[in-house]
């Protein structure tokens, strides 16, 4: 009989709800996790009761559709319906009607028993929505009252029993339909519900612990995550295997390490790289316990972070005792991301996505195995949760899918439990997000048994040593003790932007040499300094690049791959920004730095004489460019660059083996900074206020994006992008899925170019084609500056003057 109601076209409604619960079940039943939670003093264990709870919310989230309702849209969506075909509440006041009831025979505090049944009904509720606070999420209007007794009165009652008791059956819960029609009828959850306002949220849960309050989050979060994996693993793939196949990392790094001799070192260098690599993989065998979650490796610039973390990962889930363990590498900028993840495909030797993901926003959105492809939908839905043994992602990804309440990141947060968590170049993260990273991670690590390394050649003083947080580098220090590849120049006192481009050029002259790098804070600044440089000298055996977000990704590319990489006879100038800072491979002679925090002058260090190939110590000269100071204040927060001057104050000159004390000086100060920041997003986690938990890592400025037609290859793909999303034949989602298999190498041609204060738009010299500025290649935009041979040209947009394109 209850075969008759469908949730889906064809699909039996309990057929639908048994494999999201089944779905829901298995996937905790593979993880370790810690459900002990102080609750007033009182040790509670969970242990049980979550996994029950992700079963009935999984269960029934989608009772609502036994309405009569609901079943006239689904087998005639064309026709007109109203807001009575809506099943999110109806279902979820049923699960939070039936979770009171299972919770009723389970001794501990009552409180906790509202919380969790409350939990259960937000996720449930907002399971094809958004999560409001919990606070608003019980405030149920008059007018839905009134909705919902026509929803249940619609409700077959033999039917939805079945159903019901079917899903049930397992349980011993003492339960009738018509305890919950009578429920709904006389709006018995509108009394509730504001008994759980007033006592609990506005009163007994404030005295909760901190600790106690940001795990009461995310076992909120873990339910609602397992529902929205499970419920869209069930429509998309149809498949209750949630297991991934654990590769021997170590085992394939020491095989890849012998292929490339690497066992045999040659130079200092790479003696140093085995020794650091060895050191730490013995060290992590004494080091590490079951319940210490959170570890670093600091290491200096060029000594092999990328791989000696990677093992260290692999042995760590190993030591931790897991069986369906992921990696997954979290690194700042998608450029690293692409350099770093082809040496990890070297590596494990494959590129097959349930071994080796890549995940950023330009990736590849197709899933590949070795045995087949999925479609774009399934790609789609097996890439954003992670479906694979080895992650390779952004930290917009992962911290989204830790603090925020997006539910398209937040389908994979369940995923997370019991996975090695690496966070590489971690001094990117702005002092204003220690505390909450600081807080979220130990929780997380304690009770969903997941492990941090954080990797960083300038490692933040986010967590206290020996406390929080444990070196798996023995003795790290003596690695920075035994470079010397660079030395600090400080000039203390302030330059002119005219004297500094002047004191640039004058050495670049008497120095023939030497390749030059120079990063300023701007934009502007950089293509003044680069059109200065041009302009005053003579540049025919000089090699001039320009490096900035102004000119497409394709040429930044074009210029690092194949010029400032490549062997040449003359002397190479580069002028850019932060661009280059952290992870690019580059080694200069020489680089001439704006004062900046201090971690981003040390990672400027870090691109010259990086492989201690250069004949003398490359010279890092620091100035304070007097017209350029406060928009840098804005850039990095002037608190930042306060705190860079005070320590190098006493300074004239610093050596490369001096950095680690100028470092951890630094970083204490930004410490109490830190301490001292207001901090909205934890308390709005504190507090459940889920519509409040809204993560940004970057500061959206609102910007134009142009499309810029540099050669033949790029004027087809954006034919390409025209054919698609003019072809009336197909829907939003079919140019979704079409424009994605071309997503990567379209944006290699594109700009997005910050609005101007007080202004709408951009300059530019024509109107936009579905959302984007185009330069055409055969009538090129005047405000952007081209040349295919000529990269003295090559300054990208601007918005003042005509530029030139060749």
């Amino acid at each position: 009989m209850s075969n008759k109601l469908i949730s889906h076209p064809d699909k039996p409604l309990i057929k639908h709800l048994s494999e999201v619960a089944k779905i829901a079940s298995i996937i905790l039943k593979v993880k370790k996790l810690n459900f002990s939670i102080n609750f007033y003093d009182k040790t509670i264990d969970l242990a049980s009761v979550v996994p029950d709870l992700m079963y009935l919310s999984a269960s029934f989230h989608d009772l609502g559709k036994a309405t009569s309702f609901f079943q006239a849209y689904i087998c005639n969506p064309e026709a007109e319906h109203d807001k009575r075909k809506n099943h999110a509440l109806i279902s979820a006041l049923f699960v939070y009607f039936i979770t009171g009831k299972y919770l009723e025979k389970i001794e501990f505090d009552t409180t906790l028993k509202q919380l969790l049944s409350v939990f259960v009904y937000s996720a449930v509720k907002r399971h094809h929505g958004k999560l409001d606070n919990l606070s608003n999420e019980i405030i149920l209007e008059p007018e839905l009252q009134e909705l919902l007794r026509e929803q249940v009165n619609s409700i077959d009652t033999g039917q939805i029993t079945e159903i019901i008791e079917e899903l049930l059956n397992d349980y011993k819960i003492d339960f009738a339909w018509t305890d919950f029609v009578d429920f709904i009828k006389n709006a018995s959850y509108d009394e509730v519900f504001d008994d759980f306002s007033f006592d609990i949220l506005d009163a007994d849960y404030k005295e909760l612990d901190s600790k106690t309050r940001i795990f009461l989050f995310y076992i909120h979060q873990l339910i609602y995550s397992a529902l929205l994996y499970a419920d869209k693993n069930d429509v998309i793939l149809k498949d209750s295997n949630t297991l991934i196949e654990q590769s021997d990392v170590v085992e394939k790094i020491d095989y890849f390490r012998d292929k490339n001799n690497f066992n045999n070192p040659k130079t200092e260098i790479n003696k140093l790289k085995n020794k650091a690599f060895f050191e730490s993989s013995r060290y992590l065998e004494q080091v590490f316990e079951k319940n210490k979650h959170i570890y670093s490796v600091t290491l200096p610039t060029g000594l092999g972070k990328t791989i000696t973390a990677f093992m260290l990962a692999d042995k760590m889930r190993k030591l931790a005792g897991f069986e369906n363990s992921k990696i997954i590498v979290n690194i700042p900028f998608t450029s690293i991301i692409d350099q770093n993840f082809e040496v990890y495909a070297d590596i494990l030797n494959t590129y097959d996505t349930d071994v080796l993901l890549k995940h950023h926003h330009l990736a590849e959105p197709i899933y590949k195995t070795n045995e087949n492809t999925a479609d774009y939908y399934e790609s789609k839905f097996l890439i954003e949760t992670w479906q694979s043994d080895i992650v390779v992602t952004t930290f917009v990804q992962l911290l989204e899918t830790i603090l925020s309440c997006d539910k398209t990141k937040l389908m994979k947060f369940v995923h997370l439990a019991n996975s090695i968590i690496l966070l590489d170049e971690i001094q990117t993260i702005p002092y204003e997000l220690w505390e909450t990273i600081r807080e979220t991670f130990k929780i997380l690590g304690e009770k969903f048994n997941i492990y941090f390394i954080l990797i960083s050649a300038t490692q933040p003083l986010i967590f206290t040593p020996n406390e929080d947080i444990f070196e798996l580098v023995p003795d790290y220090k003596k690695y920075f003790h035994f470079f010397n590849r660079t030395k600090l120049n400080i000039n203390a006192n302030k330059i002119s932007f005219e004297d500094f481009k002047t004191t640039l050029t004058e050495y670049i002259i008497e120095n023939p040499n030497k390749d030059v790098l120079v990063i300023v804070n701007t934009k502007n600044a950089a293509r003044e300094t680069f059109e200065f440089i041009c302009d005053e000298i003579d540049t025919g055996n000089i090699e001039t690049y320009f490096l900035t977000t102004l000119i497409t990704p394709y040429e930044r590319k074009e210029i690092i791959n194949n010029r400032i990489k490549k062997d040449s006879t003359k002397q190479k100038v580069i002028i850019s920004t932060q661009l280059v800072e952290a992870g690019v491979d580059i080694s200069v002679n020489t680089v001439f730095r704006q004062i900046a925090p201090l971690d981003s002058i040390i990672q400027a260090a870090g691109r010259a004489n990086r492989y201690n190939e250069k004949h003398e110590i490359a010279e890092v000269f620091v100035f304070d460019i007097e017209e350029i100071r406060k928009i840098s204040g804005k850039i990095y927060g002037s608190d930042l660059l306060l705190k860079t001057a005070n320590v190098l104050k006493d300074f004239e000159v610093v050596e490369e083996k001096d950095y680690i004390q100028l470092i951890e000086k630094y970083f204490v100060e930004v410490r109490k900074q830190s301490d001292q920041t207001s901090n909205k997003l934890l308390t709005a986690i504190k507090k459940l206020n889920f519509g409040q938990v809204d993560f940004e890592l970057i500061e959206n400025r609102k910007s134009e994006s142009v499309f810029i037609q540099l050669n033949t290859y790029a004027k087809k793909i954006w034919e390409k992008y025209l054919e698609i999303y003019n072809n009336k034949n197909l829907t939003s989602w079919e140019r979704k899925a079409k424009f994605s298999e071309i997503k990567s190498v379209f944006y290699d041609f594109v700009i997005n170019v910050p609005i101007p204060w007080n202004e709408t738009a951009i300059n530019f010299d024509s109107e936009k084609i579905n959302n984007f500025y185009v330069s055409n290649l055969e009538n090129p935009s005047r405000f952007y500056s081209y040349s295919k041979n000529n990269f003295k040209i090559n300054t990208g947009y601007n918005s003042e003057i005509e530029t030139i394109c060749l």
